[in-house]
């Protein structure tokens, strides 16, 4: 044990000296020669010689779904190189190869390889495995169909400011891809946020593809992927409605009252459009040779000016009545008290104010005996929104007797009791 003891303190600081360089030597052979080791990547697969498929009216079906397949590569090499490759994988290609389906058919289901190389010319890197090493590629025939633009608003526009319709850069989207996905299209729409409108800003929004459960569909292509959308801030303008009568009813016959309803519509535009708008004119009515009433509507888009339109609300119709009645007629006044409101809708109050006057006509001697005290009618107020109308009333009258058309001032408010006791 005492020479043992004695041959390790023996030259101690050498020995000591030695272990010490083994130790640099060592380090310097390992910064010198890297050890090899493995490390996985991942890199999504690109899809090559589609146009083998394209050029005969075919394509894939699951391309989207394969081009996010990621493919997990195990790579050998040093591990300074393999640093170089954390650092950017470009070098990496993972792909599936179409260039073979020369014979392929529509509905045809065709397994195809992984491939995996390394580009750039790159040297010292293995690859030593991959997954999936292969992909399900399924074949169909490609259609087309053109489909209208939709705008969609996220959000509430300014309600103290009117907006024209959207004005697309584009009306019409092509959408073409594999049948299947083509035929779940319903709609292209355009989604913009309420937020972003102001007068005449062009908003640029993407389209995006949807089937009739507003889901988005996948795999399609479209002729354009992003339009301009704009608004135009518009004014409001009442405009009365004019209507002239030409000739002359038949011998024993007049000429009586001209309804017009409504009487005065909105419309809204650009301030130079309305400017010089200043009533609705509608065609002449020709009574010529006529013996009883003349009925008449007028489609109001018809008869607006470029750049004008009827506000939200209104009825696009317009209902003439005039009337023809016979020479033995009288002229009564109702008031409103003795009318009876038909047809009005919960939540909403009506009052009937003033009074209509109407003509009569029919034998002579029964228009004298009519006491215009006694007599009632209805007012129909179906439809009417809130504020001040004039709405039609129908009057009860002995057989023998026609009414003309008669007015009544009605007024529609909401019913704020009703609604706070609904809550």
């Amino acid at each position: 044990m005492k020479k043992f003891q004695e041959m390790l303190m023996k030259d101690l600081g050498w020995k000591l000296l030695s272990i010490g360089i083994a130790i640099i030597m060592w380090f310097m052979v390992i910064n010198i020669n890297q050890p090899v080791d493995t490390r996985t990547y991942t890199k999504y697969i690109t899809l090559q010689s589609m146009d083998v498929l394209t050029n005969r009216g075919l394509t894939v079906e699951n391309a989207e779904e394969l081009t996010a397949t990621k493919v997990s590569i195990k790579i050998k090499a040093q591990r300074t190189a393999l640093d170089r490759l954390n650092q950017s994988n470009d070098w990496l290609l993972a792909s599936v190869d179409l260039s073979g389906l020369v014979s392929a058919m529509d509905g045809d289901t065709v397994s195809l390889p992984v491939e995996v190389e390394m580009t750039g010319g790159y040297t010292g890197y293995t690859i030593v495995g991959k997954a999936p090493t292969t992909v399900s590629v399924h074949i169909e025939r490609t259609t087309s169909k053109e489909l209208p633009i939709t705008v969609a608003v996220n959000g509430e526009l300014p309600a103290d400011v009117l907006y024209s319709a959207p004005v697309l850069s584009a009306e019409n989207v092509l959408v073409r891809g594999p049948v299947s996905q083509v035929e779940k299209v319903a709609t292209v729409r355009a989604d913009v946020n309420a937020q972003d409108v102001g007068d005449n800003v062009q908003l640029s929004a993407k389209l995006i593809p949807y089937d009739l459960e507003g889901a988005p569909v996948r795999g399609v292509d479209l002729g354009i992927e992003e339009i301009t959308v704009s608004y135009q801030a518009l004014n409001a303008k009442t405009i009365p409605i004019k209507v002239n009568i030409s000739g002359v009813p038949a011998e024993g016959y007049e000429l009586g009252e001209t309804a017009c309803t409504p009487q005065t519509i909105e419309v809204i535009g650009a301030s130079e459009a309305l400017e010089n708008f200043i009533y609705l004119q509608l065609p002449d009515i020709d009574i010529t040779g006529r013996t009883s009433d003349v009925d008449r509507s007028f489609a109001v888009a018809d008869y607006l000016p470029e750049g004008v339109q009827i506000k939200d609300g209104y009825s696009p119709t317009i209902l003439v009545n005039v009337q023809i009645q016979s020479a033995n007629s009288r002229e009564i006044t109702v008031d409103s008290q003795h009318l009876t409101i038909l047809e009005g809708e919960s939540g909403k109050s009506y009052e009937t104010s003033g009074s209509a006057t109407v003509m009569l006509t029919g034998d002579e001697e029964m228009l004298q005996s009519i006491d215009e005290s006694d007599i009632t009618g209805t007012v129909d107020v179906s439809g009417l929104p809130v504020g001040q109308h004039k709405a039609l009333i129908t009057l009860d009258l002995p057989e023998g007797i026609t009414a003309g058309y008669g007015y009544i001032d009605v007024i529609v408010t909401e019913d704020i009791a009703a609604s706070d006791n609904e809550s």
